[in-house]
């Protein structure tokens, strides 16, 4: 097959897909990557500048939210492009892999929740750490890793359901 006959089939693919993001696993699947900017908008996950009584100095909420979002959308492309081997592998195989990476998802939101308290109540108090103190990225990084593995994760989940759903569909 030619390059452009593969392009061609590439996009056509896509265009199946985009229409199965369209039904109910599909926005499931969709919208998880809005999870993190829906969470500037509900704030239910702790996400605030040491100005708003929150914990991050060095690295800013905005700037967290979009790389998060970048993973995610990195994590879409990235499924959707080994597309072909949810044709072979089994679907109890696909599913577990769906549970783990929920269930980890919410363990790394747990470490993020601990990691958050743990460094607003002893950063000043205890460790003597003031507003600009440059040890601060010793835990702003490890609570933007925990922060946006949370959202990866489910996404990553969202997305192989929805992709067990998308190829179990007749064509």
């Amino acid at each position: 097959m030619t390059s452009s006959g593969m392009g061609k089939e590439f996009l056509d693919e896509l265009k199946e897909f985009i229409a199965f993001l369209q039904n109910m696993w599909g926005i499931l699947a969709g919208i998880s990557i809005l999870f993190p900017l829906s969470n500037e908008f509900f704030k239910l996950i702790p996400l605030r500048t040491f100005d708003e009584d929150g914990v991050f100095n060095h690295l800013s909420p905005s700037l967290i939210t979009v790389i998060t979002m970048l993973i995610c959308l990195f994590i879409i492309l990235s499924t959707f492009s080994s597309r072909n081997t949810f044709k072979t592998q089994r679907k109890s195989k696909i599913q577990t892999r769906a549970r783990t990476s929920f269930i980890v998802g919410i363990l790394a939101l747990v470490v993020y929740l601990v990691i958050y308290v743990v460094y607003s109540e002893y950063a000043w108090p205890v460790w003597g750490w003031g507003s600009d103190d440059p040890r601060k990225l010793f835990v702003e990084v490890p609570l933007l890793v925990t922060y946006s593995l949370f959202f990866a994760l489910t996404t990553k989940a969202f997305m192989l359901l929805g992709m067990i759903e998308f190829f179990g569909q007749e064509r």
